[in-house]
Parts: C-alpha cells; sequence; structure tokens
C-alpha cells in the first residue's frame, strides 16, 4: 500500500451552460441531482472519494455557492470547504488546495476530480487511483486516461506510450501505468477516429493525482508568482491576516487550467505518468450525454424516487414531477411545473421546462446551447443565467 497520506481535492465551480436552465449561476451543475438518485454530482464524488482519504477532502468553491457547498456536504461525510473569492480557472483552485495540504502534511499525495462528473464502475475507479498514488509518489504527475468508446471531439486526448518495462521502457512505474507522450486538444472527427483505430489515445478527463509538494515545486518552475501566492495565503490560513492577504493575493494569480500550466509541459519533460481506466465515466457535458445516462442507467432511473415512465410513449425518459404524455417519441424531459407536456412524433429532444424558461433541443445539437445562452446578456435577460 502507498507510504504516503491521501487527500482528495474537488474544484466546485463553473455553472455548466450546456446544461442551462437547468443549470444557472446561482445553482451551478454540481448542485444538481442530475440521474435522479437522491445525490448531487458533489455529493456523489464526496462519498465515491471518502473510502480513499486519509484526512477529509478539501471542496474549493466560490463565494456565492459557499453555503450552499457547506449544506451538502452535511448530508455526505466529512470535508473541508475552502471559497475562492472569484474564478480563476483550474490552476489556482488546485493549486490553493496543495499548499493547504503541505503545510499540514508535506508528505501527502493530493487527488484533483471534478465536482461534477459521473463514475459508473466504482471499483474500477479506487483501483485506478490505486496504481495512480503509488505511481505518483515516484514524483510524477499522473493522469487517469479514460478508454474511449467512439471517436468524440468534445474531449481532450491523450497519447500514452509503451507498457512500462516494453520496448524499452523504463521498468520504475507500477503495473498499469504508462508514460505520456502529449495531451491533444479536442480534434475533429477524422483526427478523432484515427487516435480511436490507432490504440494509442485516451480520453482526458482531467483527474489528476500528485505530491502535493511535487505540484507546487513543478509549478513554480513553470509559474514562479502562482506558486509563491497560493503558499504565501497557505501559509496565512487560519490567522488574523488570511482574509487580508487572500483579497490582496488572488486576483492577480495567473487564471489558466492544470492542463497548460503543468500537464503539458510537464509531458514534454517526460514527468508526465497515465493510467488508463474504464470507469463509466461521463462528464455529463450536455443534455445529449445526460440523456445518454439516463438511458443507459435506466432501470436505476425507473426505481429512483422522483422517476416516472410513460407507457407507450416510445423512449421518454421524465425527470422530476412534471406531467408527460408521448406518442411515439424519444425524448428526455426535465421539469417540476405543473403543467402537462404533450410529445408526438419527436425523435431526440431535450425539453427542459422551468418556471422562467422553457428549452426545446435537439439534442444532435446539443454543444450549441452554449451560444444561445451567451446571448442571454445582450438580450437584457442576463438574470435568466
Amino acid at each position: 500500500m502507498p507510504a504516503s497520506p491521501f487527500v482528495p481535492v474537488i474544484p466546485a465551480g463553473g455553472a455548466g451552460t450546456r446544461l442551462w436552465p437547468l443549470s444557472r449561476r446561482s445553482r451551478p451543475k454540481f448542485l444538481l441531482d442530475l440521474t435522479g438518485d437522491g445525490r448531487s454530482l458533489l455529493q456523489s464524488t464526496v462519498e465515491r472519494l471518502l473510502p480513499l482519504a486519509d484526512h477529509p477532502p478539501i471542496v474549493v468553491t466560490g463565494v456565492d455557492h459557499e453555503e450552499s457547498v457547506r449544506e451538502q456536504l452535511a448530508e455526505v461525510g466529512s470535508a473541508h470547504v475552502v471559497p475562492e473569492p472569484s474564478p480563476r480557472n483550474s490552476m489556482p483552485a488546485i493549486a490553493l488546495a496543495a499548499a493547504l495540504v503541505e503545510r499540514e502534511h508535506p508528505e501527502a499525495v493530493i487527488g484533483s476530480f471534478a465536482a461534477d462528473h459521473l463514475i459508473g464502475d466504482h471499483e474500477a475507479f479506487l483501483r485506478a487511483v490505486g496504481i495512480a498514488r503509488r505511481a505518483a509518489e515516484g514524483g510524477d504527475l499522473v493522469t487517469l486516461g479514460i478508454a474511449p468508446t467512439h471517436p468524440a471531439t468534445g474531449f481532450g486526448y491523450i497519447e500514452q506510450g509503451a507498457p512500462d518495462g516494453a520496448d524499452g521502457a523504463s521498468a520504475e512505474l507500477p503495473s498499469g501505468a504508462h508514460r505520456v507522450v502529449r495531451f491533444v486538444e479536442k480534434p475533429d472527427r477524422e483526427r478523432a477516429e484515427e487516435f480511436l483505430a490507432s490504440g494509442r489515445f485516451l480520453w482526458n478527463a482531467g483527474m489528476f493525482v500528485v505530491r502535493a509538494s511535487v505540484l507546487l515545486d513543478e509549478l513554480a518552475v513553470q509559474i514562479p508568482s502562482l506558486a509563491a501566492g497560493v503558499r504565501e495565503i497557505a501559509a496565512a490560513h487560519g490567522t488574523a491576516q488570511h482574509q487580508e492577504v487572500l483579497e490582496r493575493i488572488w486576483p492577480r494569480l495567473t487564471s489558466i487550467a492544470i492542463d497548460h500550466a503543468l500537464a503539458e509541459p510537464l509531458a514534454a519533460d517526460g514527468k508526465v505518468v497515465v493510467v488508463p481506466a474504464d470507469l463509466g465515466w461521463d462528464d455529463v457535458g450536455d443534455f445529449a450525454a445526460l440523456a445518454r445516462q439516463l438511458r443507459e442507467h435506466r432501470k436505476a432511473a425507473e426505481s429512483s424516487e422522483g422517476e416516472e415512465t410513460v407507457p407507450d410513449a416510445g423512449d421518454v425518459r421524465v425527470l422530476g414531477s412534471v406531467r408527460v404524455d408521448a406518442v411515439s417519441s424519444r425524448a428526455t424531459v426535465y421539469g417540476a411545473t405543473d403543467r402537462l407536456i404533450a410529445l408526438v412524433g419527436l425523435d431526440g429532444i431535450s425539453i427542459v421546462d422551468t418556471e422562467d424558461a422553457l428549452l426545446v433541443l435537439a439534442d444532435e445539437q446539443a454543444q450549441d446551447l452554449s451560444v444561445l445562452v451567451a446571448r442571454l446578456e445582450r438580450h437584457g435577460l442576463g438574470h435568466l443565467r
């Protein structure tokens, strides 16, 4: 077993514009129960990580959501909530958590996991994180790469090298871990098909495992001011000066994702390792993904509180208390209003019915929803975001 203590880190930010109007600035995606199982995505994430944790998980979230996050976490177990004054992307949030861990547990390994993803196979997840922990103890930045199931264009990719010890590769890594050749941004369809056919590429799910001190030391090489800033904030944590230090330093920290700040440059130096994993993972990034999840978990959804089926409707899934009557339709409906929703002859549609907005969306164009949401401000409807 790994000798170093393990501390999960959960960056909980963003609103999820591709799930509007379910997800709003005031009620972001990670606070929602999107599968009808009675738990928010954040609560499910914490529950999944608690068996791995040697110390309480750290949830980094915006000040506007701090109260809601604390309320939800009180229902699932112990966690430490760290509010960030303003969004600065994933690297500052993860780095701040790493600095807090380094201060209390200098030898600890941290694992950063998104607050709003689904994992279907918990046992496979626990095994993959276990391998990643052992690899991280050697000083590498480790990521979990998802075994691709189709040529997706909405995800970044990770190219893995030869298995450890094969074709001249070093034998320093635990079984199941590979050196990363490179990270690749979201490809077009043709490149995605090439990646899938090669067998060398994995989806980048943004899950990273690393010693807290290694993360900060490597960050000090790449972006010195960011590493120094979060360490100064952590040093003031729990003192009378903490709020002043936080408000002075935080707005000046570089706003950047961990992929660009660390993963890509370290991969070029041969310092990143990937653990391929088949986890039943989904980032639930849009309504097409959510509809797919509800269908893949049909039996579980049918027994969930607040979920009902529609007889002779075709293939219609209903989440919430909204009443639906349908004929020859394939659709997913979300809502809790009193009105009846009637569907006839619709194929591949998501409908979201809220008190102040009604969305009707073709699932095949689900990723285009963010374009509409971006226009709300221009049309004087910013209060709906």
